[in-house]
């Protein structure tokens, strides 16, 4: 869409479960539920600020520390869609123990499972995945939040050459104190183009490891999703054997962002399921409570909340669905779309925590309900994975990056015309394109959808149009301005989540027909008109920048540094 195509391809039919899986997933969701409504009281363990070991253990019973590990590892198998369904609906009863089962799976044990050894994976898959030994992800420095290239942590080869001795300082690491399997990243010496360089490389610990100190453990100091613990990590000297390397000494960087990729997708489902539970109390409050004469859902001001909170949550979870798709099919690089979930997930559930508390009133704001809760456990999920400010730059320069190369290669042509006469061509027909038409998704949808679709190809060619306007107007500085590159994310972010409500809807129509998906189609037209304007300030904003106004207002002190 940032070169101005939609791949249809991906999105229409909308990917869904096949006939084995859904009943295969049905089954095990129904004991879940019946494990749920008897074991998990949310409010309890946000209270005790821990979750009793029986809870673990019946979880571990059901497969959940291992759902997508393959069976020959002691894992279920599951695909990437069931599993985020099966981590929606732990997160809607608990968002502190969703946190603590992503900690392990989506994030702890994804580095083994994508770039292990085969020895490797037999070594520390089967305990991980049937939930005898939890996993942490140790990235996070004090003084390195989301720069993860910087990290200070530093592996250097033993004086025997036998192994590697690391050393370093870890914090906020989810299940750290009681973690069996540690994948650690720290810097390495390697050498690249005959000169010695510092890599980040991927280490795997086990928790008992001499040298291995845990300190700080945070529980009930915390704002929200107080029954999960973070902890820091203190590394002296650790031993770390050549077998314990991931993929290759100096790859580590690439390790983590692949793993963060999945553990932001994971945490987009989990939204999934705290949208339902938010929504369905705070339906119940606004019929139940009365005000003037009548319950107060029927105020248009609760109702457009209760509204939003509805398309918010079927939006989240048609973005999640069809990058899960993505993710099974194998072969496609998920990043961008991972964010996208990630970033729109995460602000939807804090919307909607917001929203809900304040159709409670003043009962919102006591321990007593849950709303205070939903709010305090929903502001974690803009911090984890990498903040929603850095992943809207990554957004953007990733989505940019191939249209930057393109015309830098233009550049060089229009210096030397002649020789390059091939890409002056293509970049001709690029233009006229752009000067004669817009980009089609070359499907045909449902009359009620039609409109949706022409917004869809209207849309992807403003994204285009802006993302080049914007390399063109700063060009190597493009990278440094983060208010544009945002309000481009931005487009991005609500363009994906229409094609994947469209998506969604077309099939429910061909599956059920237009009568029973009318809920759906209303859903669709509304968050098309909504999401149009969005984009449509968004591009005017980009190209009226009042950037460097905001920036002074920024500099100007508001008390004596």
């Amino acid at each position: 869409m940032f070169s101005g195509v939609i791949a249809a391809d991906i999105v229409f039919p909308f990917p869904e479960l096949s006939p084995h899986e859904s009943e295969e997933l049905a089954g095990y969701l129904d004991d879940l539920e019946r494990f749920q409504d008897a074991k998990v009281d949310g409010a309890a363990f946000d209270r005790d600020a821990a979750i009793p070991e029986g809870v673990l253990e019946g979880l571990a019973e059901r497969g959940v520390f291992g759902l997508y590990v393959s069976e020959e590892y002691g894992g279920m198998g599951f695909t990437q869609r069931q599993s985020n369904r099966v981590a929606a609906r732990i997160a809607a009863r608990d968002a502190g123990l969703a946190v603590l089962l992503g900690s392990h799976l989506s994030i702890g044990i994804k580095g083994i499972w994508m770039y292990g050894s085969e020895e490797q994976k037999r070594r520390w898959l089967p305990a991980c995945a049937r939930g005898q030994s939890l996993a942490s992800f140790a990235l996070t420095e004090p003084e390195h939040g989301s720069d993860a290239a910087n990290i200070e942590s530093r592996a250097l080869r033993a004086p025997d050459d036998s192994g590697w001795i690391l050393d370093g300082h870890k914090i906020w690491i989810g299940n750290a104190h009681r973690a069996g399997v540690l994948t650690v990243f720290a810097q390495t010496p390697v050498e690249k183009d005959g000169r010695t360089v510092d890599r980040v490389t991927a280490f795997v610990l086990e928790g008992h490891q001499e040298g291995i100190e845990i300190g700080r453990i945070w529980t009930d100091q915390k704002l929200g999703v107080r029954s999960s613990t973070q902890a820091e990590i203190f590394l002296r000297g650790v031993r770390v054997a050549d077998d314990q390397v991931l993929d290759r000494p100096g790859h580590g960087f690439k390790v983590a962002m692949n793993v963060l990729n999945g553990g932001r997708v994971g945490l987009a489902a989990c939204a999934v399921g705290g949208l339902e539970t938010m929504l369905r109390a705070a339906e119940k409050f606004a019929w139940s409570r009365r005000q003037f004469g009548r319950p107060i859902a029927e105020f248009d001001l609760i109702a457009a909340k209760l509204a939003r909170m509805r398309i918010d949550g079927y939006v989240t979870e048609s973005m999640v669905e069809l990058t899960g798709a993505l993710i099974d099919r194998g072969g496609i690089d998920y990043s961008l779309e991972s964010a996208i979930c990630k970033v729109y997930g995460s602000e939807a559930a804090w919307r909607a925590a917001d929203d809900a508390l304040q159709i409670a009133g003043g009962r919102g704001y006591m321990r007593d309900r849950p709303f205070e809760r939903y709010l305090r456990d929903a502001r974690i999920n803009r911090i984890f994975e990498g903040t929603n400010e850095v992943l809207r730059t990554f957004i953007a320069l990733a989505g940019i990056e191939r249209l930057g190369d393109y015309l830098e290669h233009v550049g060089s042509a229009l210096r030397e015309p002649i020789k390059d006469i091939g890409v002056l061509t293509e970049f001709a027909f690029h233009r006229i394109k752009d000067a004669v038409g817009r980009p089609s998704a070359g499907v045909k949808v449902a009359e009620p959808l039609a409109g949706p679709l022409r917004a869809i190809e209207r849309h992807a060619g403003a994204l285009h149009e802006a993302a080049e306007r914007a390399i063109r107007t700063h060009r190597e500085r493009v990278v440094e301005e983060q208010l544009a590159l945002a309000r481009l994310a931005d487009i991005a972010i609500d363009l994906y989540a229409l094609t994947a409500v469209v998506g969604r809807v077309q099939s429910t129509i061909e599956r059920a027909g237009e009568a029973a998906a009318e809920p759906e189609i209303d859903i669709a037209r509304q968050f098309s008109r909504e999401a149009g304007a969005r984009i449509e300030a968004r591009v005017a904003m980009l190209s009226e920048n009042r950037d460097e106004r905001l920036r002074r207002i920024a500099r100007r002190p508001a008390v004596a540094r």
